[in-house]
Protein backbone atom coordinates (compact mmCIF):
# COMPACT_ATOMS: atom_id res chain seq x y z
CA UNK A 1 0.00 0.00 0.00
CA UNK A 2 1.34 3.28 -0.84
CA UNK A 3 -1.39 5.63 -1.21
CA UNK A 4 -1.47 8.86 0.95
CA UNK A 5 -3.18 11.90 1.52
CA UNK A 6 -1.24 14.72 3.23
CA UNK A 7 1.73 12.29 3.68
CA UNK A 8 -0.23 9.78 5.99
CA UNK A 9 -1.00 6.39 4.50
CA UNK A 10 -4.56 5.96 3.86
CA UNK A 11 -5.12 3.15 6.47
CA UNK A 12 -4.05 5.25 9.43
CA UNK A 13 -7.05 7.85 7.42
CA UNK A 14 -9.38 5.13 7.79
CA UNK A 15 -8.71 4.02 11.40
CA UNK A 16 -9.13 7.85 12.52
CA UNK A 17 -12.22 7.83 10.22
CA UNK A 18 -13.85 4.50 12.02
CA UNK A 19 -13.08 6.01 15.27
CA UNK A 20 -14.80 8.88 14.98
CA UNK A 21 -17.48 7.06 13.37
CA UNK A 22 -17.65 4.70 16.90
CA UNK A 23 -17.39 7.94 18.89
CA UNK A 24 -20.26 9.73 17.05
CA UNK A 25 -22.30 6.16 17.30
CA UNK A 26 -21.99 5.94 20.98
CA UNK A 27 -22.41 9.62 21.94
CA UNK A 28 -24.70 12.01 20.79
CA UNK A 29 -24.67 15.28 21.98
CA UNK A 30 -28.05 16.40 20.60
CA UNK A 31 -31.61 16.97 22.27
CA UNK A 32 -33.14 16.84 18.47
CA UNK A 33 -32.55 13.26 18.11
CA UNK A 34 -35.99 12.36 20.07
CA UNK A 35 -37.23 9.14 19.22
CA UNK A 36 -40.47 10.05 17.45
CA UNK A 37 -40.55 6.69 15.07
CA UNK A 38 -39.46 8.98 12.04
CA UNK A 39 -36.97 9.05 9.20
CA UNK A 40 -35.73 12.60 11.10
CA UNK A 41 -34.62 10.25 14.47
CA UNK A 42 -33.00 7.93 12.38
CA UNK A 43 -31.01 10.55 10.28
CA UNK A 44 -30.16 12.60 13.20
CA UNK A 45 -29.48 9.61 15.48
CA UNK A 46 -26.89 7.53 12.45
CA UNK A 47 -26.08 9.88 10.12
CA UNK A 48 -23.03 11.19 11.28
CA UNK A 49 -22.19 8.09 12.09
CA UNK A 50 -22.56 7.05 8.57
CA UNK A 51 -20.51 9.25 6.96
CA UNK A 52 -17.33 8.86 9.02
CA UNK A 53 -17.89 5.44 8.49
CA UNK A 54 -18.43 5.61 5.00
CA UNK A 55 -15.25 7.88 4.46
CA UNK A 56 -13.11 5.13 6.65
CA UNK A 57 -14.94 2.30 3.69
CA UNK A 58 -13.21 4.61 1.54
CA UNK A 59 -9.73 4.92 2.79
CA UNK A 60 -9.44 1.85 3.53
CA UNK A 61 -10.93 0.50 -0.15
CA UNK A 62 -8.82 3.30 -1.70
CA UNK A 63 -5.42 2.43 0.29
CA UNK A 64 -5.71 -1.50 -0.53
CA UNK A 65 -7.50 -1.45 -3.94
CA UNK A 66 -10.31 -3.50 -2.88
CA UNK A 67 -13.53 -3.72 -5.03
CA UNK A 68 -12.40 -1.49 -7.88
CA UNK A 69 -9.92 1.10 -5.50
CA UNK A 70 -9.57 4.33 -6.24
CA UNK A 71 -13.19 4.72 -8.74
CA UNK A 72 -14.93 2.99 -5.93
CA UNK A 73 -13.16 5.03 -2.95
CA UNK A 74 -14.73 7.96 -5.05
CA UNK A 75 -17.67 6.76 -4.95
CA UNK A 76 -18.38 5.79 -1.22
CA UNK A 77 -16.91 9.43 -0.99
CA UNK A 78 -19.20 11.48 -2.54
CA UNK A 79 -21.90 9.32 -0.85
CA UNK A 80 -20.37 10.38 2.43
CA UNK A 81 -20.97 14.11 1.18
CA UNK A 82 -24.66 13.24 0.14
CA UNK A 83 -25.21 11.33 3.53
CA UNK A 84 -23.64 15.02 5.51
CA UNK A 85 -25.75 17.22 2.95
CA UNK A 86 -28.82 15.03 4.08
CA UNK A 87 -28.06 15.10 8.10
CA UNK A 88 -27.36 18.85 7.78
CA UNK A 89 -30.10 20.22 6.20
CA UNK A 90 -32.23 17.54 8.48
CA UNK A 91 -30.18 19.08 11.28
CA UNK A 92 -30.86 23.11 10.57
CA UNK A 93 -34.69 21.93 9.92
CA UNK A 94 -34.74 19.78 13.04
CA UNK A 95 -37.07 22.08 15.56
Amino acid sequence: MSEKFLGVPLALWGIACLALSVVWGIYWPSDKAVPDGTIRFLVLRWGHTLVWALLALSAFVAGYGLFGGAQTARVLALLSLGVYLVFMATLVTAG
